[in-house]
């Protein structure tokens, strides 16, 4: 089967579907993976055909953190053109003829054009996502609207913005199915809703961390997270580093980008030594200026699945990935959310007794961070409830679940 797997954001939304794609390719599948362009010789490196939707997302999102869009989402409607309507052309285009010749699509909600692809070539369709933000339930509230629960129909409503959010891409998507010959459609993101057929749904999550709603219809599923194996050893000078004491702390903020990373570099590491604990601090897309010491190295980055494991705490921007990494690996997190879902896997895990309230970068300070970094030393019911955790994942296999149903989708 040739199948065509879309997914348009950051690395982390980038990761999980290498995962997939390394899968279904092990099957004998025929796949070729569309990111954005910034990605594709990092798809290719793991031998996996790659397309690029044509965005380099690391420049954008600098952009957009220097036009405060990171910071307030509102502010996309004054940068339309600049912003915006870039990345809608560049998922238009892409969508489209990354489809073609394909039996099977399997896109992520952001490849908004991506089902209207498949359409036009007779292909399937599967949606799905790195986080519960595709299907309403009144269990939670959506990701990226408030982080805590308050309640069945306080929840319900804060689904409400996933019909708003798609209202102005909707005259674009009609415009390309018009050229295509297909019928208009109400909503970019409900592929079901479109082409008379039910559509599977399938999220990477664990239902240890994110229960299955009882009011998801049978066509939205969980299957547990797909993490990628990545065989790039550990750098040798982080192998001493991690080798010559105790287990560090591993600060890192992943794909997120900050005009404050000097103050989160120097809140880092004095928290760090006002905690008595050592510190591998990961520069990221952020570059955090952060100074190698005794007790602290410093990286560009490594593969969580070999890092984490050696790490007493992960703190992190509350990515989907980096918080399953840490799960993984049976770390408390300590997550310094800076927009959009991250908050909510916060709120999540702090629920569930994996960690601390998350710390906002606005009040990241290290007075703040040391008292939360002591807070999780002293707490053996958050590490013992990491670890039960760990045990739970490491039965799951998320990607082989998800390989499976997009095989019998295909059978339909």
């Amino acid at each position: 089967m040739r199948i065509a797997i879309h997914t348009f954001g950051t690395r982390g939304d980038v990761q999980p579907y290498i995962a997939l794609g390394l899968e279904l390719q092990g099957r004998g599948h025929d796949v070729t993976l569309s990111v954005p362009r910034d990605f594709t010789a990092w798809v290719e490196g793991f031998g996996l055909a790659a397309r690029a939707f044509d965005l380099d997302m690391g420049a954008y999102l600098r952009e957009a953190d220097a036009l405060g869009l990171t910071r307030n989402p509102l502010n996309a409607f004054r940068y339309r053109r600049r912003m915006v309507e870039p990345m809608i052309e560049a998922t238009l285009r892409e969508g489209i003829e990354g489809a073609r010749g394909a039996d099977m699509v399997v896109a992520h909600p952001k490849c908004l054009f991506s089902s209207t692809g498949a359409e036009a070539a007779g292909a399937g369709f599967v949606m799905t996502a790195p986080l519960p933000a595709i299907a309403p339930t009144h269990a939670f509230p959506m990701p990226g609207t408030f982080a805590k629960d308050h309640g069945r129909i306080w929840n319900r409503l804060s689904w409400r913005p996933l019909d708003f959010a798609m209202a102005p891409f909707r005259k674009r998507v009609n415009a390309a199915r018009t050229e295509l010959g297909l019928r208009p459609v109400g909503n970019a993101i409900r592929h079901g809703s479109f082409t008379g057929r039910p559509c599977l749904r399938l999220i990477a999550n664990s239902p240890l961390i994110v229960p299955r709603p009882d009011d998801w219809d049978a066509h939205t599923l969980l299957t547990g997270y797909w993490m990628l194996e990545d065989p790039a050893p550990l750098d040798p000078s982080l192998e001493d580093f991690l080798s010559a004491g105790p287990a560090p702390v591993y600060v890192g903020f992943g794909s997120m980008v900050s005009g404050r990373a000097t103050e989160l570099a120097r809140a880092a590491i004095e928290g760090l030594r006002r905690a008595g604990l050592r510190g591998v601090i990961a520069r990221g897309w952020a570059e955090l200026p952060a100074s190698p010491g005794r007790d602290i190295h410093v990286i560009d980055s490594a593969p969580h699945g070999k890092l984490f494991p050696r790490c007493r705490t992960i703190v992190h921007h509350g990515g989907a990935g980096t918080t399953a990494a840490a799960l993984t690996a049976g770390c408390p997190s300590l997550i310094v959310p800076f927009m959009v879902d991250q908050p909510w896997w916060g709120e999540r895990l702090r629920e569930q007794g994996l960690g601390p309230a998350p710390l906002r970068p606005a009040r990241f300070t290290a007075n703040r961070f040391a008292r939360a970094l002591k807070q999780i030393e002293a707490s053996e019911v958050w590490r013992v409830r990491c670890k039960q955790i760990a045990k739970g994942l490491a039965r799951e296999n998320g990607t082989g679940r998800a390989a499976d149903l997009i095989e019998s989708a295909a059978t339909l």
